[in-house]
């Protein structure tokens, strides 16, 4: 088990269930959530936190090395005013501030596609096509991307960022009219989230796709690709 205390934020979600479930004791994790963590395993410590209160988040941060948010609203019909502000302005901020603040090494930010959601009909999507966001909830994610590169430059904490496609996909050989292009399963969610955490500790800053490998994807998987991240799912295999 590596020694890298690793804290998850939104621990209860569909993304953070995933990587507790496929990493298994790889790590040490401090699992975050406003809601219940299930089932704490000898590896795990569960702290629970409100990501708009600093002070809170601040504390959860404290003898961490990787920093994983995924704490967010991420619906792209969430309302500013009602939840984006606090969760993806606010809390994404209070992320990044408590992980410097608190001495932590690296910040691994759940983005996502949304980000860039307007360049879909172009082929490839590369980490560097500007931002394109087409709902207030992309626009969430590149202020969060933005903040990332903005502390790698002036604190130097290392942050890479990952473009999250349709993780709502299950892992049952079916890929749905969303899921063709942008699907992410659970396993290679916690490939490429595996990948990030394990990656060289001199990188600065990076932005990452995160689909699984389609015939018709229009995102780029150069940059994951660089940092050992081979897609077990998706439809460019035959047997799917």
């Amino acid at each position: 088990m590596s020694e890298n205390v690793v804290l998850i934020t939104g621990a209860a979600g569909r993304i953070g269930s995933n990587l507790r479930e496929f990493w298994g004791d790889r790590y040490r994790l401090r699992l975050a959530d406003i809601n219940p963590i299930k089932e704490k395993r000898d590896h795990e410590d569960v702290v629970e936190i409100d990501i708009t209160d600093y002070q809170s988040f601040l504390n959860a941060c404290e003898g961490v090395e990787t920093v994983i948010h995924l704490a967010a609203d991420p619906s792209m019909q969430a309302e500013f005013y009602k939840t984006l502000l606090n969760l993806n302005v606010i809390g994404c901020y209070n992320a990044f501030e408590a992980a410097r603040v608190a001495g932590c090494k690296r910040i691994i930010f759940a983005s996502s596609i949304n980000a860039v959601l307007g360049h879909e009909d172009k082929t490839p999507v590369k980490w560097d096509a500007p931002v394109y966001p087409i709902n207030v909830y992309g626009a969430t994610k590149c202020w969060g991307e933005a903040l990332g590169r903005s502390y790698a430059h002036q604190f130097d904490l290392s942050c890479i960022c990952v473009r999250i496609g349709a993780a709502a996909f299950e892992q049952s050989g079916e890929w749905d009219a969303e899921s063709v292009n942008m699907g992410f399963s659970a396993r290679d969610q916690a490939h490429l989230f595996g990948c990030c955490v394990d990656a060289p500790k001199n990188i600065s800053f990076k932005i990452v796709n995160g689909v699984s490998k389609h015939r018709n994807s229009w995102m780029d998987l150069t940059c994951a690709n660089e940092l050992g991240y081979q897609p077990q799912d998706g439809t460019a295999y035959p047997s799917i």
